[in-house]
């Protein structure tokens, strides 16, 4: 079985294009794809990325949420939590 997650198979297919904007990363995104696997992410595009979400998904994000956002998995979980 494919370990790799398409856009199709995330609970938002629309983060992998988020990822694309924020860190040029056109790699397929899995749950579990960090900050390892991804070349540019680092703290400063972090918070490009947490503005990003914010801006796409309309939604404000808690300090502790933006710290808890260390892999694919966990951005989807926050945004289930803010019910987009």
């Amino acid at each position: 079985m494919d370990t790799l997650t398409t856009r199709s198979e995330l609970d938002y297919p629309h983060l992998a294009t988020v990822f694309e904007d924020v860190f040029q990363h056109v790699a397929p995104l899995t749950r579990r794809t960090s900050s390892q696997d991804v070349v540019r992410w680092d703290s400063l595009q972090h918070i490009a990325l947490v503005s990003a979400i914010e801006r796409e998904f309309g939604i404000s994000l808690s300090m502790d949420e933006m710290m808890e956002m260390r892999t694919v998995g966990d951005i989807e979980a926050v945004l289930r939590r803010h019910g987009v």
